[in-house]
């Protein structure tokens, strides 16, 4: 009976410590009032010091709290009470006083730490989930002030603030933030919170409802693969449209931007969410990327401009009223520091971008004008820009666009991409792709990954080999006469993008190897995960595409502009309006020397859009590729100089 009466007092104890400092403190307070309560009644009964208990109790309780008073006590009896009960005051008073308070001073630290306070802010910039796109996408937004503050501005807001909602947030994540966004980045610009996107009140803590913009990013490396992380985004989607917006009326929804891998599941996620979300599918549009670079080698450096903040331009978005029903033609004029590319149309609930239009198109009521600058500032119009006289431009027979009919492709790792890469080859019906796959994953589970991918066999032969491209066995086994291309890539059943980083690099430097020995050269292109290592392929030969940085400023931009998103799907899709290409030859310029301005001229008078030239380094002079270049630049071409330009396959 004693030893279950003793563990019933210690499991009441248990339980009342659980329940809190505050808890705590009162147990201690207690124990302190009786030991002073007994400390005193003893004093009281040993001695004849005291005139009444009270006072022997007050003197306890003095010793318990302050050891100084032990000098003053006499008489052997006094003492040994008195020391007793100043060493039970260090124990009790002291002791457990500070142990409590410590204990929950870090508590609270750690509470606070971890992100589970719920935060009290409006029109911020809401990053639902951490995966390996959150830098890149904090970096687009901190490095696009002028974009953000006047997305804001329209919004009524002002002051750039970011919340992330991160399963776990920690001191590596923070530092991690830091050391990818750079300079510009002020830790009271960035919020972080613990939590998951799919549960409600885990939104709440980060005040989604009141949110400017609502990002949703896909994962390359998430537990249960793409899969998993478009369930994740159906089901935050589905979080989110369960608030009743009517409680804050008044406040303009926020613009969401979500990333999905499976294009098949577009009609889930218009389903899933209520109201407008702009949707990128990110394995298709990195496909169209890769294969256009496959297609037109050199094209990853427009790519790279284009669609990353780093340098040079950016596609820009403009709505000017004054050129509603004015041709297309007679705008080209008011942009000296721009090139234009085209309009985007609003329609229903989306846009349809109208690129490199006919001679006769004219600029709609509502249309937007899609343009490429260097900057904001030079993508204003000159409104006043009055038309200098130029000689007519005659017109040439342009050749179709040169595409190979068979083409032998070479690709080493394996991805959730592949799917819709086989798709995205599938789409040109006027060309044919053999495609070798080198992979140490099965050859059995890659055909099962692909089963559920519809594509011609005809159009696209796909041969799989089981192998290591790291190992030069392997390698030897090739046939590598008959490869036009090679493609590396980021293999995602690695556990990182450190890894991933590693296994292409090292095969890019066997390969290269390999090559030494043949002839025939294929053209490399590398797709890296971590934005850190294209630094090793600088002055090396083959392409580089860094897809989380291209498909981070697409989210990042697209909640900024949602007619972007449509825009880049027209720029860079097949069909349509494409960017590639063209010799100077197909227009008759070799050896003339021209400025910007002129061979604009003679590409709009041949139904296409001049974006820049790519000059072929010769003696001192620099070649590469130069983007919407001052109008008064010129260059004295050579045959192997191209220019590029806008144009449609048809």
């Amino acid at each position: 009976m004693t030893g279950r009466f003793r563990q019933r007092v210690r499991f009441i104890l248990e339980r009342w410590i659980q329940r809190g400092a505050l808890n705590q403190l009162l147990l201690m307070l207690a124990l302190i009032s009786v030991v002073a309560f007994t400390g005193g009644l003893l004093a009281a009964s040993a001695t004849t010091v005291f005139g009444s208990p009270g006072e022997a109790i007050w003197w306890a309780f003095l010793r318990l709290t302050d050891p100084g008073y032990l000098g003053d006590d006499e008489g052997t009896a006094l003492r040994v009470i008195s020391t007793t009960v100043t060493v039970l005051g260090y124990v009790l008073f002291m002791g457990s006083l500070i142990a409590i308070m410590t204990q929950w001073l870090n508590q609270e630290i750690r509470k606070l730490e971890s992100g589970l306070t719920p935060i009290s802010i409006e029109d911020h910039f809401l990053i639902l989930g951490w995966t390996n796109r959150t830098p890149s996408i904090v970096r687009e937004l901190v490095w696009s002030e002028g974009r953000v503050r006047r997305f804001l501005k329209r919004r009524g807001a002002r002051g750039l603030r970011i919340v992330i909602l991160a399963e776990e947030v920690t001191s590596e994540l923070r530092q991690e933030l830091k050391d990818i966004v750079g300079k510009k980045l002020r830790q009271r610009q960035v919020i972080m919170r613990s939590g998951s996107s799919m549960r409600v009140e885990h939104l709440e803590r980060v005040d989604f409802a009141r949110a400017s913009a609502i990002i949703l990013p896909g994962a390359d490396y998430a537990m249960g693969g793409p899969e998993a992380t478009d369930t994740r985004i159906v089901k935050t989607l589905m979080s989110i449209s369960r608030y009743d917006g009517s409680q804050l009326p008044g406040r303009q929804d926020p613009s969401v931007v979500a990333e999905i891998y499976d294009v098949n599941k577009l009609p889930i996620v218009q389903q899933a969410y209520e109201g407008t979300v702009n949707v990128i599918a990110g394995d298709s549009f990195i496909s169209r990327l890769i294969v256009q670079t496959v297609r037109h080698r050199g094209l990853s450096a427009v790519y790279s401009e284009l669609l990353s903040h780093e340098h040079g331009n950016e596609v820009y978005v403009r709505r000017v009223e004054s050129f509603d029903g004015r041709p297309f033609a007679s705008v080209i004029d008011n942009f000296p520091t721009a090139v234009l590319l085209g309009v985007v149309r609003p329609v229903k609930r989306g846009f349809r971008p109208i690129l490199n239009p006919t001679s006769d198109f004219e600029v709609g009521v509502g249309d937007s004008i899609v343009l490429i600058a260097n900057s904001y500032e030079n993508s204003l119009p000159k409104l006043k820009l009055a038309r200098a006289s130029q000689e007519p431009v005659g017109l040439v027979e342009l050749r179709p666009v040169e595409t190979k009919p068979l083409r032998h492709i070479l690709l080493l790792g394996w991805s959730h991409k592949v799917g819709a890469l086989v798709s995205e080859l599938d789409g040109y019906p006027s060309e044919r792709f053999v495609l070798d796959v080198l992979s140490l994953v099965p050859a059995e589970e890659r055909r099962a990954d692909l089963a559920h991918v519809e594509f011609s066999p005809d159009a696209v032969a796909v041969n799989h080999m089981e192998g290591d491209y790291n190992r030069q066995s392997d390698l030897e086994k090739l046939d590598w006469d008959s490869y036009d291309n090679i493609v590396f890539l980021g293999s995602d059943w690695l556990d990182s993008s450190a890894e991933t980083d590693a296994r292409s690099i090292l095969g890019y430097s066997a390969v290269r190897a390999v090559l030494e020995t043949h002839a025939h050269r294929p053209d490399i292109l590398v797709e890296l995960i971590d934005p850190s290592n294209v630094q090793l392929f600088k002055q090396r030969p083959g392409e580089v595409i860094i897809s989380p940085v291209i498909l981070s400023h697409m989210l990042a931009h697209a909640a900024l502009r949602q007619e972007l998103t449509s825009v880049f799907g027209e720029l860079f899709g097949p069909g349509g309006a494409e960017i590639f290409f063209r010799s100077v030859n197909d227009y008759d310029l070799a050896g003339k020397t021209l400025s910007f301005r002129e061979i604009q001229r003679h590409a709009h008078a041949n139904g296409e859009i001049a974006l820049g030239v790519r000059i072929v380094a010769s003696g001192d002079e620099e070649g590469g590729v130069a983007l919407n270049p001052s109008p008064a630049a010129t260059w004295t071409f050579s045959g192997r100089d191209e220019m590029v330009v806008l144009t449609r396959y048809s």
